[in-house]
């Protein structure tokens, strides 16, 4: 499958508020289309060049459209950095409510059925974290992958060199450095592991309507918006991951192998990405099928 179609099915598949802090992908696949070609060697030109009607210098064209994908980055780290910053807040206070629902269980609750409403709540909410953050790590990893097909494509139109040189400077980009939030999931993780199962009484209750509608942030609806789009991105690093058995340093798939464990959702970032090898050759990429 080409990238192109899995990176709009992701978008359609992602929390709606999401679509428009990711990489414009068809947007600027559209703008290299229509790029001048840079013009034939003189040997096979049949007649001298019109100076007037010649593309415009490589180097301003290349100014151009690192301003345009400058943009892109500027995007991509703004929104990274405020959903790093929404998880930790986040993550708190959610440690405290659990610490004041502990603490306080036998003066403030009426019964066991309240207590473990409350602790059922409060599980929902991690849960639903968990998975914005894992999404978060996908949405580091679609934008870094689609920003190098995007360059790739660049390069083939006009005979440039974009692809090494702004590669490397996205690679110490806010949003491709989650080491921070690695950390954030590991954390959601354990106090998942170690505090809900030592509470057997929290049970499912029969909840009606109105219980549902009590925590917005915790909906059925945005759960399943969180595992939908979970799916999609890693459908989409799925594919990354098979595309390609010839090395390449820029090729998508070496980016996409040999994971460690602490990168068990196939997100690919500055933690476990092949930064050493793009200093390398570009040549003989096989990645991803046809391109897109």
């Amino acid at each position: 499958m080409k990238f192109g179609k899995d990176f709009r099915n992701h978008l359609d598949e992602t929390l709606p508020e999401w679509r428009d802090k990711f990489l414009a992908y068809k947007t600027l696949k559209k703008l290299i289309k229509h790029l001048p070609q840079p013009p034939p060697p003189p040997a096979m030109q049949d007649e001298p060049l019109n100076p007037a009607a010649a593309a415009p210098p490589l180097v301003v064209l290349e100014a151009w459209f690192v301003r345009i994908l400058d943009e892109e980055l500027e995007k991509f780290n703004d929104f990274y950095v405020d959903k790093e910053e929404d998880f930790v807040i986040r993550l708190q206070e959610l440690k405290e409510s659990i610490e004041r629902i502990r603490t306080s269980r036998n003066r403030a609750f009426s019964s066991e059925r309240e207590f473990s409403e409350e602790m059922l709540e409060i599980r929902k909410a991690f849960v639903t974290i968990h998975g914005e953050m894992v999404l978060l790590k996908n949405y580091s990893s679609l934008n870094f992958a689609g920003l190098v097909k995007i360059l790739k494509k660049y390069d083939k139109r006009t005979g440039g060199w974009l692809s090494l040189p702004f590669s490397q400077r996205a690679l110490h980009q806010p949003f491709f450095t989650t080491e921070p939030l690695t950390r954030l999931v590991h954390e959601c993780e354990a106090n998942l592991e170690l505090l809900f199962p030592l509470e057997p009484e929290v049970v499912e209750p029969n909840q009606d309507e109105a219980h549902q509608q009590r925590n917005p942030e915790v909906s059925p609806i945005r759960a399943d918006f969180v595992y939908r789009s979970t799916l999609a991105a890693l459908r989409a690093i799925q594919g990354l991951r098979r595309a390609s058995s010839t090395y390449n340093p820029l090729s998508l798939a070496q980016f996409f192998h040999g994971e460690g464990a602490d990168n068990e959702y196939g997100a690919v970032t500055s933690e476990n990405s092949t930064s050493n090898s793009l200093t390398t050759s570009q040549n003989n990429e096989a990645d991803y099928g046809t391109d897109d």
